[in-house]
């Protein structure tokens, strides 16, 4: 019996160490981050498939986006990225998201991260915001699409960072890529 007080008592005191919290937390961070990448992957069939209402289901009401052209960094509403994704669903067909980043020789590295714990001034991030979050998503890749009147196909680089709620809902989404490119490919 003294035994089995003595393992009890082992297995409380190693489980509340800061480094056993720590590794039970990186699992279920892993856990999270995967779970949005797949809800990522979900919106990106959404967006093909130009079903409006799923994608749109995919954001909290308070969601914000912010666009990937130049606006003095004003936050859109959830109604005003609505009406920006019917215009690419108008615009354009067969709407593509390959994740990854294309390196030379080949090499195409994972387009989903987690993010990072370090900043460019060499401090480590502690904030409550810390980037490394699993709801917090940087997103790489490419998106091809045919456009709709012309027939050309169309290609744009693409990053973004898509932060997710508890409830597994999109509540920020910033995206960047080259928006007058799009219109350089259709003219050539």
């Amino acid at each position: 019996m003294k035994n089995l007080l003595q393992i009890m008592v082992v297995t409380i005191l190693f489980s509340c160490t800061p480094e056993a919290q720590e590794e039970l937390n990186a699992v279920n961070n892993e856990a999270s981050f995967q779970k949005n990448v797949k809800k990522f992957m979900n919106f990106t069939r959404e967006f093909r498939n130009e079903n409006i209402d799923g994608v749109m289901n995919m954001f909290a009401d308070s969601a914000l986006w912010s666009p990937p052209e130049y606006n003095s960094y004003t936050w859109k509403s959830k109604d005003e990225l609505r009406e920006a994704l019917l215009n690419y669903m108008n615009s354009f067909d067969d709407l593509t998201f390959m994740p990854g980043i294309n390196l030379p020789g080949e090499n195409v590295v994972d387009g989903f991260w987690g993010g990072s714990r370090y900043r460019s001034d060499g401090n480590e991030n502690t904030s409550s915001l810390s980037s490394a979050n699993p709801n917090n998503l940087r997103i790489y890749g490419t998106w091809s699409s045919v456009h709709t009147e012309t027939g050309k196909k169309t290609y744009s680089k693409w990053y973004a960072i898509v932060n997710f709620n508890e409830e597994g809902k999109i509540v920020r989404f910033n995206d960047w890529f080259n928006v007058d490119g799009l219109q350089v490919q259709i003219n050539e």
